[in-house]
């Protein structure tokens, strides 16, 4: 469930993510639940060409779905989307995570594919969403190291490759009516910008989608889902330690000299000292930003990734996303 305003002071210490993920909780959700369907028809193939993070409150609601309670990954009637206040209260800092995720996405340093499956773009009782991570666009995503940009990948004609690490059964099945496709629970995976561009991938159980706008040439989709706590601790935390490094380089003259590490005033670095630096050697590591931090009491895991639980065991994450044609 969305974190409360109480929980802002924490969250202001929370790592700085970006992400390369309309409420579910109607009949549609229910019917989908009753059982998984096997998707017939013809593959339609996209790219995702925008991918966007909730960054006020009003999208922390509308890019995230039902996905259960804290004991059960029945849905419960309420949106869950527990990295939004997150990504809301670190722009507010003026922390660049929209236009991170907006350049990862037009570099090609993220490419999602997105294959739907069914009978009918307006209605279908079984249908299916996969996610693949894509590689060796055609076109090139940039023309040139001087082209400022890119993004000529994604004109609707672009085709891609499979890469050979997407993992492999990442779908979620459901039905189209009037034109919505309402899918999950299910698998899928995404691709989120950490620090950089450099992608990392998250591997969502009990995902869902609500996609629509849909067309044989492009679709909207919010795609929400749940990254157990074991792989954001293990994946995720150690893979952010790593790529604040380079930041820290950049925005810091001196990281010998703490408490201030000759960072400049302003820049992404001083901020991340400040905030990140409890150790006060100038450098953030992943024990900075995990379980026992001030960071980990932040992000707490908010939903069940199975049936049943005795505890929440994962976080949830809502995205919404734009995809245009494309052929892999």
């Amino acid at each position: 469930m969305i974190l409360t305003r109480s929980f802002l002071f924490a969250a202001a210490c929370a790592l700085p993510l970006s992400i390369a993920a309309c409420s579910s909780n109607d009949k549609k959700t229910a019917d989908v639940d009753a059982g998984q369907v096997a998707p017939e028809g013809t593959h339609y193939q996209y790219v995702v060409d925008q991918a966007l993070v909730p960054v006020n409150p009003n999208q922390e609601l509308s890019y995230g779905l039902d996905l259960g309670s804290s004991t059960s990954s029945k849905p419960d009637g309420s949106v869950d989307n527990q990295l939004a206040p997150v990504f809301t209260l670190l722009s507010g800092y003026n922390f660049p995570i929209q236009p991170t995720i907006t350049q990862a996405v037009d570099r090609g340093s993220i490419l999602l594919l997105a294959d739907l499956q069914t009978t009918d773009l307006a209605t279908a009782a079984a249908a299916g969403l996969s996610v693949k991570i894509g590689e060796n666009p055609q076109p090139a995503a940039c023309s040139s190291a001087t082209d400022t940009t890119c993004r000529h990948h994604l004109d609707g004609s672009g085709r891609f490759s499979v890469a050979a690490s997407s993992p492999a059964n990442t779908i979620v099945t459901g039905t189209i009516a009037g034109g919505t496709f309402t899918g999950g629970p299910g698998n899928l995976t995404l691709q989120i910008a950490l620090g950089s561009t450099n992608p990392i991938t998250l591997n969502l159980v009990n995902a869902r989608v609500k996609a629509s706008q849909i067309s044989a040439t492009e679709m909207t989709a919010i795609i929400g889902g749940a990254v157990l706590e074991t792989e954001f601790n293990t994946s995720v935390i150690p893979a952010l330690a790593a790529q604040i490094a380079p930041i820290l380089q950049r925005d810091c003259a001196d990281l010998t000299s703490p408490p201030t590490c000759g960072c400049a005033s302003g820049t992404t670095g001083a901020l991340l000292i400040s905030i990140l630096d409890t150790t006060h050697d100038c450098a953030i590591s992943p024990a900075e930003l995990g379980p026992s931090s001030i960071v980990g009491n932040a992000l707490q895991p908010d939903v069940c990734s199975t049936a049943s639980c005795s505890a929440a065991d994962a976080l949830s994450i809502g995205i919404k996303v734009h995809a245009v044609k494309a052929t892999f």
